[in-house]
């Protein structure tokens, strides 16, 4: 057995740090003073928060006065995520832990920090991977949709031209009708506003690189998808409704990734009815609530076909990743949607409806960026 303490403390990869009541550091071991770049001279007396930027320095004075003042445990006993900084003024991610120690000769604190910067490394590694899997993701949907986008492009475009032809005839008479021309040419311009706003939703639901989150109104965004839809819709013979709730749920988001959410389950209901050929119905509901029951308010996405259902051995699968029904898909859409979800403080889940077809839907937290 090792009876001396320094020996064990400094064997210790993580930083351990004590001070007195009024926050004066009274030891270290060898991992703190690695970690935070001083000398044990340098350290030795100084208050803790010289190893804290601001505002967790101000912040943490407070929770040891609070505690000395009336027992508010703050902090103590509860580790918490914060910024450290070094001799050399860089910070850094850290785990902080505190702990109370009652002697005789007084009130002592315990402080176990655990240096994060390799573990919140790794995490931006794959947040920025699964930013670009998104983008794929939102690129392959974009590829299987060419049909329908075409058909919402041509339709204007074949308005366009013939407006233009028809005011080339009204022109080139010996008397032109200038209030036709100007008619024709207002219902041109209105098709290629039309036009030029279909390409406009494609390119910035491709271009999109991620992690641009900002507090949107959620049922704005499902409405605005419809645009991106309808042409799907449409071209399988499905009827998209939508029943959104009247409290405008407001959620902090990254737009277009929800909107992908959104549009990977509105497809896949078209495409498990058409695959049944409609035979229970051809109506796809898209519905907004708001769940307040128990918990941090929730804004709630339902899409609900009348497709065959999930089928029992394909239900534990469902989210995972190159898990597919279709013979032409890569199990991929769902796989991001729940990362996608989850990485935003929700979850997407499904259920079979009691009479034909499923019910995939997802809800994320009610809130702002500052709460």
């Amino acid at each position: 057995m090792v009876d001396n303490a320094d020996v064990v403390l400094d064997a210790v990869v993580d930083a351990i740090v004590t001070i007195d009541a009024a926050g004066q550091i009274l030891t270290v071991n060898r991992a703190a003073l690695q970690m935070f770049g001083y000398t044990e001279s340098q350290i030795m007396g100084q208050p803790l928060v010289v190893l804290m930027p601001e505002p967790y320095r101000s912040a943490h004075e407070a929770y040891v006065e609070r505690y000395m003042a009336g027992g508010d445990a703050g902090i103590i006993g509860i580790g918490r995520e914060l910024v450290a900084q070094r001799k050399d003024g860089s910070t850094f991610p850290i785990y902080l832990a505190v702990s109370e120690i009652q002697a005789e000769d007084g009130v002592y604190f315990v402080g176990i920090i655990r240096d994060l910067s390799e573990q919140k490394h790794a995490q931006d590694i794959l947040l920025e991977q699964r930013d670009h899997l998104a983008q794929v993701g939102r690129l392959s949907t974009m590829g299987e949709m060419t049909a329908s986008i075409a058909h919402e492009i041509n339709q204007p475009l074949t308005a366009i031209s013939m407006y233009a032809q028809a005011c080339i005839r009204l022109l080139e008479r010996p008397q032109p009708n200038s209030d036709k021309v100007l008619e024709a040419v207002r219902k041109l311009n209105d098709q290629s506003l039309r036009a030029g706003a279909v390409i406009e939703r494609i390119q910035r639901f491709v271009q999109n690189a991620g992690g641009q989150r900002e507090v949107v109104d959620l049922n704005a965004l499902l409405l605005d998808l419809q645009h991106l839809v309808v042409g799907d819709a449409r071209l399988h013979g499905v009827e998209l409704v939508y029943d959104m709730t009247p409290r405008n749920p407001m959620v902090f988001c990254d737009p277009v990734q929800i909107q992908q959410v959104g549009l990977n389950l509105i497809r896949n209901a078209i495409d498990a009815m058409y695959e049944i050929e409609c035979i229970n119905g051809r109506e796809i509901k898209v519905i907004s609530t708001v769940l307040e029951d128990g918990g941090q308010p929730c804004a709630q996405v339902l899409v609900v076909d009348c497709g065959p259902g999930v089928a029992v051995e394909d239900a534990p699968m469902i989210f995972s990743a190159f898990h597919t029904t279709k013979s032409d898909g890569m199990g991929m859409g769902l796989s991001i949607c729940r990362s996608i979800i989850e990485e935003h403080g929700g979850e997407l889940s499904f259920r079979n409806n009691e009479g034909a077809g499923a019910c995939f839907y997802f809800q994320i937290p009610l809130g702002h960026q500052d709460e």
